[in-house]
């Protein structure tokens, strides 16, 4: 049985990188018509036979197409952003490809989609920036929910800071008194102040400041909001505002309130952070900082569209403000 051509074979008969077969293969920026045209003679010539998927990539309308990494499938949250990013990329006439990084190495991951995507998009825990733009081997990477320092790394981040001072300031003015955050912690992690932390205790009283409970569960679920605001009440029970890190902890703090019988807004303001459209089937239908919406995503696919017309000759980095959507818990 024949060998199956691969691109290391063609980079050997060419004399160049594999990255350099990949980038004429997929109509990449930054090689030369010479050096592209002369690649794919010789994939032609040796039989190469790309996947169903990487053929798509190298078709001659030469259509980009987004990666959008995830950290889970099982949060709402992922699913909404991934069909306002549909939105935005169809608009663009981009395809896009969703994944998971749950069961592979985050790096392992990138690098591999490197070698089928024109970008990568997504929220990755990995905070060595030189290793994940090695990854990506010259892919435009866009970080979200953090702003990369890192040459080359792209990113969108959230203006927390603003936003938070705003929320409070209001709240204030609807009554609000004593604070409480419900802050996340991923099962199994070290853990370290979230920007939301931050962004809270700058905003807030000092005694408010130390109104934190730091939930451990798994990542921004419902049981965690619910385990979070009984502790955060048997041990502030002054406390009249609750803000959870995401929708998800507040609805869990939701659960909770109602099997205490604490009425919410009447006795405690609940306030979330994600803009879930589940939240407006709640009761009290829940009032969030609102992250998700066509806003956000046309923002990603602005940093996307940039990063690919640059070639990553500079790298693209924006910061998104919060607005308020006002429901019935606060």
């Amino acid at each position: 049985m024949q060998r199956r051509v691969t691109i290391e074979d063609i980079a050997r008969e060419a004399g160049v990188s594999r990255q350099t077969v990949t980038r004429a293969m997929n109509g990449m920026p930054r090689i030369s018509e010479a050096t592209r045209a002369r690649i794919l003679e010789i994939s032609e010539r040796l039989g190469y036979r790309p996947s169903r998927f990487a053929s798509n990539l190298a078709r001659t309308s030469k259509t980009k197409t987004i990666a959008f990494v995830v950290d889970s499938f099982r949060n709402p949250y992922y699913s909404e952003l991934a069909a306002d990013l549909l939105d935005a990329a169809s608009a663009r006439g981009w395809q896009m490809t969703i994944v998971s990084h749950e069961d592979e190495p985050e790096l392992q991951l990138i690098s591999r989609l490197a070698n089928q995507v024109d970008a990568v998009v997504g929220y990755l825990g990995e905070t060595d920036e030189a290793a994940l733009a090695a990854a990506a081997r010259g892919v435009p990477l866009v970080l979200l929910g953090r702003t990369a320092t890192s040459e080359g790394l792209h990113s969108v981040d959230f203006d927390f800071g603003p936003a938070f001072a705003h929320l409070v300031d209001e709240l204030r003015k609807r009554g609000s008194k004593r604070f409480g955050l419900l802050e996340s912690q991923p099962l199994g992690t070290v853990y370290k102040p979230s920007t939301r932390r931050i962004a809270y205790e700058d905003a807030v009283d000092p005694v408010s400041a130390e109104a934190v409970v730091v939930c451990e569960a798994p990542p921004q679920s419902v049981d965690a909001g619910e385990l979070g605001f009984n502790d955060l009440m048997d041990r502030f029970p002054e406390t009249d505002t609750v803000i959870a890190f995401s929708d998800l902890m507040a609805m869990g703090a939701l659960r909770a309130a109602h099997r205490r019988g604490i009425d919410v807004p009447g006795q405690v303001r609940l306030v979330g952070v994600d803009g879930l459209s589940l939240g407006a089937v709640t009761s009290p239908a829940l009032t969030t900082l609102a992250i998700l919406g066509t806003a956000f995503a046309e923002q990603i696919a602005d940093v996307i569209g940039e990063a690919l017309d640059g070639a990553g000759d500079s790298a693209e980095r924006r910061r998104t403000a919060l607005p308020i959507l006002w429901r019935e818990s606060a």
